[in-house]
């Protein structure tokens, strides 16, 4: 009788977990295609819309709109964790803000919230809006987590809350969408629109990490400093002729002041990611070549004790497929090196292998974080440290009252506050 309603229990919550997924709609249910099918790709609307469906359907994905962009249009992010998670949301990012100022707790506190936090992971899609493939690779990753229930993607959710912004610049997606499709089939078939995609910065809108301009940044650097990420994975695309994807180590320089500690999760995340590709079969993973973390324009995070993970994709005409035969690929990546064991080997290279190839990487770095949870929050304690309890010189700095230009130096005050500078009168 015991054995009869144990296994009549278990049947009913396999029930509800399959009813459960059932409801939450697919992605081609509402975009009409497969993420990374071939000339097709989801505009600025067709992704806000799927996020709200996700949200409306799923218990593991909240959807908030964090402002208005350049253009007025929503910038969204998606937190994607457990239910049991989003029920406690606000203990959890309070225990991030408690680490990130180590003079407001005990050493006794630390612990304790060490032992009960979360990985917070940042996923920013598509900052430079002709490069799809994040945007679209979004939607895949948002519904995987949202309806599977296998013990790694439990173990993600059960460990890691997700920030998911689909697009850094939404205004731009639209507009590469928008000419994308009206040019199909002409001449002018994936090839670059004749005005910019951001209209006052363009494709520089990823140097604007230390000045806080454009509203894009702003509104980002307003979710991080909510939330203090653990790691930031901030996916891009590059040329199509060399690896299939860079990720870090960076190549030296380092700017001095980015923490040792950081240093080495960059390194170690960055391989954890190859390792994984590579084990799928995926070729042309490259490390430690080309990209550097040098300027803190394109880094807002390693001065906020987080690291910031790049990843570059070999791209396609937006979203129509390119053929590379492999002579033409660069010398460097047609025979394996340390950098790069497994080369890729030519081909047809499409938007559907740059959205596995981003999935893949954004599993990776998921699961790491769920795996790694407590050497994360330790590791992000330890940095802060160093940062707010200094024991050498400089621990100020003095602004003197009398300025030659007072408006420029209410600007740069401004900016360092955006920053988690506190700003105090002298006595």
């Amino acid at each position: 009788m015991t054995k009869k309603r144990c296994t009549g229990v278990l049947t009913f919550l396999l029930l509800a977990a399959c009813l459960s997924s059932a409801q939450v709609p697919k992605p081609e249910d509402v975009l009409g295609f497969k993420v990374g099918t071939a000339c097709k790709m989801a505009d600025m609307n067709q992704i806000i819309d799927y996020f709200q469906k996700l949200e409306q359907a799923s218990d593991r994905v909240i959807v908030r709109e964090v402002g208005k962009t350049t253009e007025g249009n929503p910038f969204i992010v998606a937190i994607i964790t457990s239910s049991a998670n989003h029920r406690e949301l606000e203990k959890f990012r309070v225990i991030q803000q408690k680490l990130a100022d180590p003079r407001t707790i005990t050493e006794n506190q630390a612990e304790e919230y060490i032992a009960n936090g979360k990985t917070v992971v940042m996923i920013n899609c598509s900052i430079h809006a002709s490069e799809i493939g994040a945007s679209q690779m979004s939607i895949a990753l948002a519904y995987d987590l949202a309806v599977s229930n296998d013990a790694a993607t439990r173990h993600i959710l059960d460990n890691v809350i997700l920030l998911l912004v689909p697009m850094h610049n939404p205004d731009g997606i639209q507009m590469v969408a928008d000419y994308y499709k009206k040019t199909l089939g002409t001449p002018y078939e994936g090839r670059r629109m004749p005005w910019l995609y951001q209209k006052y910065v363009g494709h520089d809108n990823n140097r604007d990490w230390y000045m806080f301009t454009q509203k894009e940044t702003q509104l980002t650097i307003t979710l991080h400093n909510a939330w203090h990420p653990h790691i930031i994975l901030d996916m891009h695309q590059m040329g199509s002729r060399g690896a299939r994807i860079f990720v870090p180590p960076y190549v030296d320089p380092y700017e001095p002041n980015v923490d040792p500690i950081l240093r080495q999760e960059v390194a170690m995340m960055g391989t954890f990611i190859a390792t994984e590709l590579t084990a799928e079969g995926k070729g042309g993973v490259i490390h430690s070549a080309g990209f550097d973390a040098w300027t803190p324009a394109r880094a807002y995070h390693h001065y906020h004790g987080g690291i910031r993970i790049l990843t570059e994709l070999a791209s396609v005409n937006i979203a129509t497929p390119v053929t590379i035969p492999f002579e033409s690929l660069s010398s460097e990546v047609r025979k394996p090196s340390v950098r790069m064991p497994l080369p890729w080997m030519g081909g047809e290279w499409t938007l559907r292998d740059i959205v596995d190839y981003d999935y893949s990487a954004a599993r990776a770095v998921l699961t790491n974080a769920a795996g790694l949870r407590r050497n994360w929050l330790r590791n992000f304690y330890r940095i802060h440290q160093k940062a707010v309890l200094p024991k050498e010189k400089p621990f100020a700095f003095l602004i003197p009252e009398e300025q030659a230009d007072l408006p420029s130096a209410v600007w740069m005050m401004k900016v360092l506050q955006m920053g988690g500078v506190e700003i105090h009168r002298a006595s």
